[in-house]
């Protein structure tokens, strides 16, 4: 079973191997607060800001469902 907070450390190292900085992100429209809140596990974001965080950071991810 995954925690948000292990989630969101595997976030941010993909942020960080893709070369993307927060402040890149904000270019691209993301709300300075949204990083910290999916990379630390908090409470308070949609899946849709999830994948509105991927697509500024240009990684796609594959989901496989059993």
């Amino acid at each position: 079973m995954f925690h948000k907070e292990e989630i969101g450390k595997q976030i941010e190292a993909l942020r960080k191997k893709c070369g993307v900085s927060t402040y890149k992100l904000e270019q691209k429209g993301i709300h300075p607060s949204l990083p910290s809140t999916i990379e630390k596990g908090k409470k308070g974001y949609s899946i849709d800001s999830l994948i509105k965080y991927l697509d500024a950071i240009d990684h796609k991810i594959k989901i496989e469902i059993k």
